[in-house]
């Protein structure tokens, strides 16, 4: 008899402790679903915000191409505008070179009787002067005329 009454307790605590097993992994399943929707909504939040926050630096990476493609088309215009001056500068040289060798030749010390006409000197620094300048003229003129030089 004593031991159907140990037998019969067994089984009473069993399916006590059975019924409240299963309450509490009812309990403790929906603990945990609400922790995991937790977690999946505070993930959602993180991923939202870092989402957020590469669609901002993708913005601002393109906003610093455009402004670098601007700098260097800028750069670009003044490079061009100071190889136009330079062309310019170096016609001008090369009409004033053309006037100095023929200041040259009749700088030399011969004696061509040709230093003694006093129209001589007006005229060969006159047709060096407007032969220097036609030069320089026509050098720019073809630049422009190419579309070389742009101001």
């Amino acid at each position: 008899v004593e031991a159907q009454a140990k037998s019969s307790s067994k089984h009473t605590s069993s399916s006590s402790s059975s019924s409240s097993s299963s309450s509490s992994s009812s309990s403790d399943s929906s603990v945990e679903e609400e922790e995991i929707a937790e977690v999946e909504m505070l993930l959602e939040a993180y991923f939202m915000h870092v989402d957020n926050t590469y669609n901002r630096l993708q913005t601002l990476n393109e906003y610093i191409q455009d402004t670098e493609d601007l700098v260097n088309l800028k750069l670009d215009q003044h490079r061009n505008q100071l190889i136009g001056i330079d062309l310019i500068l170096t016609s001008l040289t090369c009409s004033l070179a053309m006037m100095t060798a023929v200041a040259g030749f009749f700088g030399m010390n011969l004696n061509s009787g040709v230093q003694e006409e006093p129209v001589i000197f007006q005229l060969v620094t006159l047709v060096s002067v407007v032969g220097a300048l036609t030069l320089f003229a026509l050098f720019v003129g073809l630049l422009w005329f190419r579309q070389m030089l742009v101001f």
